[in-house]
């Protein structure tokens, strides 16, 4: 058995001192700076709404508006890229240093962790395993900004649906080419595999691979040796992922700020007394070197 990493929106806000997305309370304001004409045209009723809770604030949206303001998103997350100072590139260097076979699992749509493995050298897979040196396995149970379901098509100028209440199956493409990225978000209706920040965590586009990697993120807890959480608020409404962790007899290491450490601890004596955590009460530059020690990195 290997450990597990599961990162969170504090692990990649945490990962460096400047480009790097926003923490939760902050993320509507920022999609408001970068895109006006849809999340900043919002009623002033909504931004109120969602300033104060965004994942609610998402079940206040006309229907019709979701998958427009979802791409929106979907590009805003698709801009941020490491450094070689970013701590998931510190990371991804001993990962190949080491040839660890552990696993990382985030909930993040960003792609910051995936472009430090691949600066350092190191393949991500996504579902069956290469039989190829110098690989790690990415878990993405919430999707990302740059995988779309290729099935289902539609002109985003004249289609228009009930985002909560439409799904798309079949093959999912990685696009990583920013043109072709623009192209997809501008021109195609459907939105990128990636689940809604509503507390339900609702998907549109490519069903079967959601499902798919929620259940390969339950095995990954069930089986591993240790379950190391960064930057990850107890939500416990996201029952695919917490709902695993209370399963799991792997010991937990948590990092995380002052709140989510409160919140961590409360939960964990609710719901796995049986089993202690071990809490680093600081951030993830702070406890970076004892998280790696744990993870035998």
């Amino acid at each position: 058995m290997s450990p597990v990493f599961l990162f969170g929106a504090g692990a990649s806000f945490g990962s460096d001192t400047a480009s790097t997305p926003p923490l939760g309370v902050d993320l509507f304001n920022a999609l408001v700076r970068f895109n006006s004409d849809g999340w900043g045209a919002l009623p002033s009723s909504l931004q109120l709404s969602f300033t104060a809770d965004f994942e609610q604030a998402m079940r206040s949206l006309p229907p019709h508006t979701i998958a427009p303001l979802q791409r929106a998103m979907a590009a805003f997350f698709f801009q941020f890229v490491p450094t070689h100072t970013n701590l998931y590139f510190n990371i991804a260097k001993r990962v190949k240093e080491k040839s660890w076979r552990g696993a990382f699992c985030t909930l993040n749509y960003e792609r910051l962790l995936e472009h430090s493995l691949l600066a350092a050298g190191v393949q991500p897979y996504v579902g069956d395993q290469p039989s190829t040196p110098h690989v790690v396995e990415l878990c993405l149970p919430h999707g990302c900004c740059h995988l779309f379901c290729d099935s289902a098509f539609g002109d985003a100028a004249t289609v228009s649906f009930d985002a909560f209440n439409v799904c798309t199956d079949g093959p999912v493409s990685v696009v990583t080419d920013a043109q072709d990225h623009r192209r997809r978000i501008s021109s195609d209706a459907f939105p990128p595999v990636m689940s809604y920040f509503e507390p339900e965590k609702r998907t549109t586009s490519g069903a079967s691979f959601i499902n798919g990697q929620r259940t390969r993120w339950e095995k990954l807890a069930l089986t591993s040796s240790k379950i190391i959480i960064v930057g990850v608020r107890v939500r416990e409404h996201d029952n695919h992922i917490w709902g695993p962790i209370v399963a799991s007899n792997a010991p937990v290491v948590y990092c995380g700020g002052p709140g989510d450490i409160e919140e961590f601890c409360n939960w964990s004596l609710a719901r796995r007394a049986r089993s202690p955590s071990l809490v680093f009460d600081t951030y993830f530059r702070g406890a970076f070197e004892r998280l790696c020690d744990e993870a035998s990195l």
